[in-house]
This record gives C-alpha cells, structure tokens and sequence, in this order.
C-alpha cells in the first residue's frame, strides 16, 4: 500500500515538473521573442537552466521529504510488527509452559492416587450394617465380627469363637468371655478387634448386630 502511494505521488510529481518546465520555457520563448536572439540567447539559456535548476531542487527536496514520511511510517508499522511478533512468541512460550504444567499436575495426580492406594488396607470382606439390624445365623454356621462391633443374641444358642488369648466383651456383666462359651441372652457384647471373633450358632440363632460381620 505505501510503495503504491510513493509510486502515485511521484507520478503526479513528475507531471508537475513537466507542466513547470514547459510553462518556464514557455516564458522564455517569449522572453527571446522580445529580444534579438544573436546578441540574447546565452542570457535566455542561462534564465532557463536557473529556473529548472530551481524547480528540480524543490521538487527533489520534497520528494526527499515525503520519502523520508513513508520510512518513519514504514519503521513505526515495523517497529509495531515486531512488538506483536514478540508478543505472540510470548504467547506461545506461556502456552507451552501451561500444557508442561498440566502434564506435570497428571503426573503429580496419577502419583497420589497411587499412593493413595497403596496406602488403603484391603477392601474389608464385612457386611456394615447401618445402625442396629436383625441377622439370622443359621445352625452350624459362624459369624464372626469387625472390630468395635456390638450384638446382642436374642433367640438360639450361640458358642463363643475367639482367637488364643483373646476375648469377647460382656458390658452387661462388666466381664470377658472366651473361648467355647456360650453366650447369654440380651446381653451386651463388644468386640474389640477384627481378629476371629464371634460365635458359632449350635442352632438357628437371630442376634442384633451393630457393626461389620461375615457369616461362614
């Protein structure tokens, strides 16, 4: 666009020195006209290369001056190209800096989550119940508890199933249970950890559980 302006404007430039210098010689033949060519010519060739001489140094200096306009415009459109090339490198750089990132938060993500798991015990087999609930075990069958979990054995005999060493809790008598004893009824049993605990039923047994259990 600006070298088609330059090209334009030096057009119509170079028109107007042609339409001056056919206007300066113009005087001039008239000038000679009015004058004895023989003894006048040098003076009337002198008068015209002085007024073209003139004329070209004008026009040369505002040509120079408008050359010298485009080529500040072209260095500040330059100069303002440049500041957008930088700044869309910036861009660039930033955006490739937050995909890093994000690669490197899945990674830190994916890390966590397998720690995570490492450090979670392994899914327990127990049923929760949800509150107090009414189970039936039936006769030759085993259940054994979670830890902290509380029953109370309502209807059928039940033997205690403890581990050596180990023991049921009776808060209704303020005492331990072990090992192959039987279990009285309406009272209230906790055990305290998850390690084999719980009773056989000798019959079909229905007991409130509060807590996890298995039967087997």
């Amino acid at each position: 666009m600006e070298k088609e302006r330059r090209r334009r404007f030096k057009k119509g430039i170079n028109f107007l020195l042609l339409v001056l210098v056919a206007g300066v010689l113009s005087m001039g033949v008239i000038f000679a006209s009015s004058q004895s060519i023989d003894s006048n010519a040098l003076v009337t060739y002198g008068f015209l290369k002085k007024q073209v001489d003139q004329l070209k140094a004008y026009i040369d200096n505002k040509i120079n001056e408008l050359d010298k306009r485009i080529k500040d415009a072209n260095t500040s459109s330059g100069q303002a190209t440049q500041d957008i090339y930088k700044l869309q490198n910036q861009l660039s750089n930033l955006s490739s800096e937050i995909e890093k990132l994000k690669s490197q938060t899945a990674q830190l993500e994916a890390k966590v989550k397998n720690i995570s798991i490492l450090q979670q015990s392994p899914k327990s087999s127990f049923i929760s119940t949800k509150g107090y609930e009414v189970i039936k075990v039936p006769k030759g069958k085993t259940i054994l508890f979670d830890a902290s979990t509380e029953f109370v054995v309502r209807v059928g005999k039940a033997v205690s199933v403890v581990p050596k060493g180990a023991t049921i809790i009776d808060l209704t008598s303020a005492k331990d249970v072990g090992a192959n004893q039987q279990l009285l009824f309406n009272h209230f049993y906790l055990v305290a950890r998850s390690d084999g605990r719980g009773f056989k039923a000798i019959d079909d047994v229905w007991v409130i559980v509060n807590g996890g259990y298995k039967i087997k």
